[in-house]
């Protein structure tokens, strides 16, 4: 038996995928290599810090040749991937993956996971306050009447309070049970409500742990404080690109959930601000957070934005209805759709009725009845019922002035029903792209290689049935999630479909989910989900359901349906071989363009003999 290490045969084992060279090229490069190597994809590195309990490895080798981690043997797939999940213990965690041929040679490489340590209840002996454990950890803006509330970890069983100078002093602290603190000892938690009296700039929240009166720790926040009664609330201007507002401070790998996105040129009033976002107040009730990014102060003294809602103009063109409220200023507004019968709502926030009529022209031939009616003090809603049996998109923006303009689209008229991607235009997106690589396989294919193969068939097949195609890549440059939405958005298309490959997390089994699923963020457009979800399971693809209320960018335009097809589990073994398989991929764009050719022909308008130039019955200018 051979034994050479890793290192000394990288430049054999590694391959890697350049930027000229196709997915099923690469795949191909990699089965006609008939020299033992050993390939590790996940991890990246030999050292790995982390908090995780368990971590997934990731790796290749040629497919006759057995595979070990730490000893045991691994199943080694056709494609030569072989994956695992290791347990990890606090401190180092050494494993070693080995790889022999059938003539006795081997590979082996050594790698180390060190996990750190959980957090643990600090010593009572000793007095400390831990600053890992501190909030605020982030800069904020209070208004009369806000809570702060306040916590750290320190010694347990003492007595705790918190100050805020300028402002109040020795404010008690209630230290957490087990239970509530998922058995940390020391958690110590406080609040405060700002009152109109108060006012500091930049200060930090002083935490104090008393044994007695002769020993107390004394600690300060990172996050420092601004209690502002008499600056705020504070007028601001919405800038940008596609500013939006989000609904709270949460946060995830696709950025939190957001209301909406607003135009830029919309007044907003601000009441505080936490780390980079202000609060915006909306209504009495409802409250909003705008990225600093997207705001520009205006002068303290701007009034607070306000305005009457005027008469009400359904009216329309020969591609789109338009809805228009007459207002005064440019207000902050979300909307939603709703289905059985459908119904576009939007919300105007500051906006007070003074809505005598509403005219309704015979062109809004796509419209059934527009209503308003006040949620509260300041929440307009408007009501637009509509007549077809699908959404096909709306945009709302200022018209000029103040004018609060409502485009919605009706279906795109088709030419026949054998050819109904004449006169359409269709979004294609390959996911990932430029340092974006996307997930991983085990062989190391790469996402962003694989969605534009799978991008490249739908392009040319649609294109053969007479579709308009526009991609937002067409080779491996990677655009923002800005520029692909502003080019699909203004192309005028009546449909978006982006293409991707799944991924388990780095502590997932990668061999415990497999199969494909579609992403849609609206309900309006959840039947173009449910149809790509069908044409995607008769690939033989397991089931991994059809997602709703997505907050991915491209499934946030309103303008148009859109679907977010996770083609497979790139993560997982069996997956991956299907995926850098070019049959299959070629496969998968031809159940795509199956699915847009149902939805077309369900929810289409079908008027025979029309020509093409006249069909595209959707596109708002």
């Amino acid at each position: 038996m051979m034994v050479r290490s890793f290192s000394s045969l990288f430049a054999f084992c590694f391959f890697s995928i350049g930027p000229g060279l196709h997915a099923q090229t690469q795949v191909d490069t990699l089965k006609k290599s008939d020299s033992l190597f050993l390939r590790i994809v996940i991890p990246g590195t030999d050292t790995v810090l982390t908090s995780l309990s368990r971590h997934r490895i990731g790796a290749s080798t040629l497919s006759t040749a057995k595979a070990f981690v730490n000893d045991k043997e691994v199943k080694v797939y056709p494609s030569g991937a072989f994956v695992g999940l290791v347990s990890l213990a606090v401190g180092p965690n050494p494993l070693r993956i080995l790889v022999k041929s059938e003539t006795g040679d081997s590979l082996a490489r050594d790698i180390v996971f060190v996990r750190s340590e959980p957090p643990k209840t600090s010593p009572k002996d000793t007095l400390t306050i831990d600053s890992i454990m501190m909030e605020p950890s982030q800069d904020m803006w209070l208004n009369k009447d806000d809570i702060l509330e306040v916590r750290f970890k320190g010694s347990p069983g003492y007595e705790a309070t918190f100050d805020i100078e300028d402002v109040e002093s020795g404010i008690p602290m209630r230290e957490l049970s087990l239970r509530e603190a998922g058995g940390l000892a020391g958690i110590y938690v406080g609040r405060y409500k700002t009152q109109e009296r108060n006012e500091t700039r930049g200060v930090p929240v002083e935490f104090r742990l008393r044994k007695s009166f002769w020993s107390s720790e004394v600690a300060y926040s990172r996050g420092k404080l601004w209690i502002l009664p008499d600056s705020l609330p504070r007028v601001a201007e919405v800038v940008g690109r596609r500013p939006f507002l989000n609904a709270g401070l949460g946060t995830d790998r696709l950025g939190g959930a957001k209301l909406g996105y607003i135009p830029a040129g919309v007044l907003v009033t601000i009441t505080g601000k936490v780390a980079q976002q202000y609060r915006i107040r909306l209504s009495e009730s409802m409250e909003g957070w705008l990225p600093q990014e997207f705001a520009r102060l205006l002068p303290p003294d701007t009034p607070i934005p306000h305005s009457l809602a005027g008469s009400i103009l359904a009216t329309g063109n020969d591609s789109v209805d338009i809805v228009t409220v007459s207002l005064a200023q440019k207000l902050p507004f979300t909307s939603d759709q709703q289905v059985n019968p459908n119904a576009i709502l939007v919300d105007v926030y500051g906006a007070t009725s003074n809505t005598n009529w509403i005219t309704h022209h015979l062109s809004a031939r796509g419209i059934e009845s527009v209503k308003w009616n006040q949620v509260s003090a300041d929440q307009y809603r408007l009501t637009i019922t509509l007549k077809h049996r699908q959404h096909w998109g709306y945009d709302i923006d200022y018209n000029g002035g103040a004018n609060l303009r409502i485009r919605i689209r009706r279906p795109p008229v088709l030419f026949s029903r054998d050819s109904v991607f004449a006169g359409l235009t269709v979004v294609v997106d390959a996911g990932h792209g430029g340092d974006n690589n996307g997930a991983l396989g085990a062989t190391g294919i790469r996402e962003m290689e694989l969605t534009l193969s799978a991008a490249r068939h739908l392009d040319s097949l649609l294109t053969a049935k007479g579709a308009r195609v526009v991609m937002t890549r067409v080779g491996d440059e990677g655009p923002t999630m800005t520029e692909r939405t502003e080019k699909a958005v203004s192309s005028g298309a009546q449909i978006l479909v982006s293409i991707h490959c799944n991924s388990t997390g780095e502590q997932a089994d990668p061999l415990s989910v497999q199969g494909t699923s579609t992403y849609y963020r609206y309900v309006g457009f959840k039947p173009l989900a449910n149809i790509m979800y069908d044409k995607m399971l008769e690939l033989g693809l397991k089931q991994f359901g059809v997602v709703g209320s997505f907050n991915f960018a491209l499934n946030a335009p309103t303008q148009l349906p859109t679907v977010l097809v996770e083609t497979a589990f790139l993560s997982h073994p069996e997956d991956e071989m299907l995926l850098i398989d070019g049959a299959f991929r070629q496969k998968i764009a031809q159940q795509v363009v199956k699915g847009l050719e149902d939805f077309f022909r369900t929810y289409g308008e079908i008027k025979d003999n029309v020509p093409p130039s006249e069909s595209v019955g959707g596109k708002s200018k």
